[in-house]
């Protein structure tokens, strides 16, 4: 019998040093790169990481990866610097086993 694999989700913000605007599919590149560049391919395969919830205008997001790699998607977002060369912190704020816990989370922080 197979096991599931069990989920973790982060909200994250985006602190921009000035206004800018980027698309999800940008920031989702940059993102890859950053684990691409730091852990390499073969942990790649493993985090199935999915961007679930992104709001440019708020500069928060919601991601989906395994349970396994979390410590990993953290130092990842955090080691992202810039977006089409405007410079960029992505902080992790809240890590969830559960989508509607991180939602209910989402929506206490950020009214």
């Amino acid at each position: 019998m197979v096991k599931q694999e069990r989920k973790r989700y982060i909200l994250f913000n985006i602190i921009n040093e000035t206004p800018h605007r980027y698309n999800k599919i940008e920031l989702i590149n940059v993102i890859w790169n950053s684990i691409w560049r730091y852990y390499g391919l073969s942990v790649v395969n493993k985090m199935g990481l999915w961007i679930i919830d992104l709001n440019l205008e708020k500069n928060y997001g919601i991601i989906k990866f395994s349970h396994n790699s979390k410590e990993l998607i953290i130092s990842a977002l955090s080691l992202v610097r810039e977006i089409k060369g405007k410079r960029v912190i992505i902080t992790p704020i809240k890590t969830s086993g559960t989508i509607k816990k991180i939602k209910k989370i989402k929506k206490e922080i950020l009214k």
